[in-house]
């Protein structure tokens, strides 16, 4: 329970522990040591101001073009070729989206016709890919149903999903791990790129910040590891050896450590090691250059050693400061190596590129070279906001096409993407709609067991330890037990990583499909599991031991292709259903046909792949 005290947070740790224990009862009012926000570090100085443009984007409008009439439309292994008559007919469609203005020379304008998506499918497609799981019947007839595709698209972006997907896909690339970084970073983390989704802080700034954080220098060894990992994560790839030696010097001052939380003990942390320069804080000049870049212009970074800060009873750190000290002028000059990556030409020409990745799930830029030029411009029209590039590829043509039926080419911006779902979307999708009870999983938090259980009773202070799990999106039980039953699902399947060393994993094999069709029997209630009440599988108004006919056969079929496929059944799939309750007769009712139809939905390709 948390209340507000002349202005200042209590947790009432007596009520929250059931009376337990009375441990430090006021911990939550130590300033930066709250458990319900932990969060700590250079995340929290940055986006707290206005949004970084109006949010109002431009290019959701555009009318889909009918493909140029030519001799010859372009075959694979050929190039395209736009000549004169390609550019003038693109021209004049004034498109305003820009990957519209950038594909259309490999597309309608050499001839190519798009294959145009119907509203449901589209909107199953943009659930999936913006908040991560699938649309409920209730958002199909709602949200999916604004008067504009534009309108559908804002929506979601706005929404604390599309923050949270995005959240949870940034804690994949950096390995939130609490056994190798400080909780607190992850959690401020987290924050920065909630703030940088909600449209708070620019992309270059998020990449500054990103360069110098806590998290990303703890999970690297060393310094030359560490600009290798900003060149690979804002320029696309490695950097030539030159560069990452170069780099490297200006993350001299870093170094691995650990810190005692004054509530959970030893935590992983990052600490400055000052180099190059002497106890007054003035250049070394026998080691000033190993703190001086040179490749991007000259500059060096150095900070001026505190002696008050650097005080703490671990000698192995003897001579370093714990970076949680650090002021804010400070951390701005460490992010010095973010802020020289942004400068490059790559750099905002790779935001675009990983977004397309996401939405279209294949590598459109090197094909079409000129969506990334026309999504660069559009992206800083609006001042870095991160955002802009979503709801240009969203509401992209090339996005918003069909996977259904045949195509003239094999080009693949002529048919629309085909991806499959994260683990996370898949099981929360199935448990929505069938009332199935799990707990969950936070991506900041892998290692939730290392603060709470019945070993932990007799460590001190282990109340804020607790009431930091039980604030977080984990599940503890009576025993102090984290409940695990979400999470042991999902690792089988590639989700919830605790990384470790490497993050998620996504594949079809044997093993998952047994693990998958083992849960969705479970769920369906197929076998001697229970399964859902089956009230939540027919349609309202029929009862498990109402006798069926085809009528009633296919409301059934309708209520759940609807329900979890975003769609209607097919002419062939109805037949097909109609001819099974014609041939059951009198021996079958509702709940003996609408549990094995949940199972062969929710076991099939298409709750996998959209």
């Amino acid at each position: 329970m948390v209340t507000i005290v002349g202005g200042t947070r209590h947790i009432a740790l007596a009520v929250l522990l059931g009376g337990s224990l009375a441990a430090s009862a006021s911990c939550g009012n130590v300033e930066g040591l709250d458990p319900k926000d932990p969060a700590r570090g250079p995340g929290q100085l940055v986006g707290n101001g206005g949004p970084v443009s109006d949010g109002n984007f431009a290019g959701g409008a555009d009318e889909m073009p009918a493909a140029r009439e030519v001799v010859r439309v372009p075959e694979e292994g050929f190039s395209i070729d736009c000549g004169p008559g390609c550019r003038d007919y693109c021209d004049e469609l004034a498109l305003q989206n820009p990957v519209n203005v950038g594909i259309c020379p490999s597309m309608w304008g050499v001839g190519m016709s798009s294959r145009p998506v119907d509203r449901e499918e589209a909107c199953r497609r943009l659930y999936a890919d913006m908040v991560g799981r699938y649309p409920t019947a209730a958002e199909l007839d709602s949200t999916c149903l604004l008067p504009t595709w534009g309108e559908v698209v804002m929506a979601l972006i706005d929404s604390d999903e599309f923050v949270f997907h995005n959240q949870r896909r940034w804690a994949d690339i950096l390995l939130y791990n609490n056994r190798a970084v400080n909780f607190e970073r992850a959690y401020d983390m987290d924050e920065l790129v909630g703030k940088t989704y909600r449209g708070r802080v620019a992309w270059d700034e998020f990449a500054a910040v990103t360069s110098a954080h806590p998290v990303m220098l703890r999970r690297r060894d060393t310094a030359g590891d560490r600009a290798a990992f900003v060149f690979e994560t804002f320029l696309g790839r490695p950097p030539y050896e030159n560069e990452r030696s170069d780099l490297a010097r200006l993350y001299r001052l870093w170094t691995n450590g650990y810190w005692e939380h004054p509530y959970v003990g030893r935590v992983p942390d990052a600490f400055i090691d000052y180099r190059c320069v002497n106890a007054d804080g003035d250049a070394d000049p026998e080691t000033i250059g190993e703190c001086t870049s040179i490749l991007f212009g000259k500059h060096t970074l150095t900070l001026t050693p505190d002696e008050e800060r650097m005080e703490h009873d671990d000698e192995e750190q003897e001579g370093t400061m714990w970076s949680g000290f650090l002021k804010a002028d400070e951390w701005k000059l460490l992010q010095l190596p973010g802020r020289l990556v942004a400068q490059q030409p790559a750099f905002w020409e790779h935001a675009a590129e990983e977004v397309l990745k996401q939405y279209l799930g294949y590598d459109i830029a090197a094909a079409a070279p000129e969506v990334v030029h026309e999504l660069v411009k559009y992206v800083l029209q609006y001042n870095g906001d991160i955002r802009a590039l979503h709801y240009a590829v969203a509401t992209s043509f090339p996005y918003l096409q069909s996977t259904r039926g045949l195509t003239d080419t094999s080009f693949p911006w002529t048919y629309g993407p085909l991806k499959q779902i994260q683990v996370e979307g898949w099981i929360d999708t199935l448990a929505a709609t069938t009332g199935t009870r799990l707990s969950y999983c936070d991506h900041r938090l892998p290692h939730p067991e290392d603060y709470v259980g019945e070993d932990k009773l007799e460590e001190a202070n282990n109340g804020w330890a607790y009431a930091l799990v039980k604030f977080s999106r984990w599940d503890v039980d009576e025993e102090r037990d984290v409940v695990t039953n979400y999470r042991n699902l999902a690792r089988t399947l590639g989700g919830c990583p605790s990384n470790e060393a490497n993050g998620r994993f996504t594949t079809v094999s044997v093993l998952n499909t047994a693990v998958q069709e083992a849960f969705v029997a479970e769920v369906c209630g197929i076998g001697d599991e229970r399964g859902a009440d089956i009230d939540r599988l027919v349609p309202e108004g029929l009862s498990g031991n109402s006798a069926l006919d085809p009528d009633t056969a296919e409301s059934i079929a309708n209520y759940q292709h609807r329900i979890w496929l975003g769609r209607w059944p097919s002419a062939e799939e109805v037949e097909e259903i109609r001819t099974i309750a014609s041939e059951c007769g009198s021996t079958c009712d509702v709940e003996s046909f609408a549990r094995p139809l949940c199972f062969s939905i929710l076991a099939g390709a298409e709750m996998l792949f959209y």
